[in-house]
């Protein structure tokens, strides 16, 4: 069996610094990308990615407790999301039977068409990138991804950021 060798520590360290900066400047581009399709969408960023959690969880009504944690940001920044989208019809907010202090956050049909439209704009985007990749490209990528992400959970390295408080 060929015994793999990690380059860490010798002269390709350079070749590091390169492929992460790639994979740094790759991924921001595809957001920057993504995000200038979902502004076609007239709805704002915390808005949008608010809705998309909120669909995810369709069945599992967060509070908004919940969703500051989840999405990293701060309660008083659910709170400001929370009214405008349900100013714009996108969310609907009832208090809870077991306790009238938890809202219970639930996507409207408007949501979820809005986060239909953005999922056509997700895949387009995704299949432009990988344009003209093989099937057998594509899973050696992700085999190489999957590797990357194992050895970043190996070192303890957090899946999300830490929350943002104002």
């Amino acid at each position: 069996m060929e015994q793999k060798t990690s380059c860490v520590g010798s002269s390709s360290d350079s070749l590091h610094i390169r492929t992460v900066g790639l994979l740094i400047r790759t991924m921001r581009r595809h957001h920057a990308h993504v995000e200038r399709h979902i502004g076609a969408l007239q709805i704002h960023h915390s808005q949008h990615r608010m809705l998309m959690h909120l669909a995810r969880r369709a069945g599992n009504l967060p509070s908004q407790k919940e969703l500051a944690e989840a999405l990293g940001i701060s309660p008083a920044a659910v709170t400001t999301t929370l009214k405008r989208l349900e100013k714009e019809g996108y969310i609907s907010r009832a208090i809870t039977d077991e306790d009238n202090r938890r809202n219970e956050i639930r996507i409207t049909d408007k949501g979820l068409s809005k986060v239909a439209e953005s999922r056509v704009i997700f895949e387009s985007v995704d299949r432009a990138m990988f344009e003209g990749f093989t099937e057998e490209e594509m899973e050696t990528l992700l085999s190489f991804m999957e590797r990357i992400e194992h050895n970043l959970d190996a070192v303890g390295a957090p899946v999300n950021p830490p929350p943002k408080h104002s």
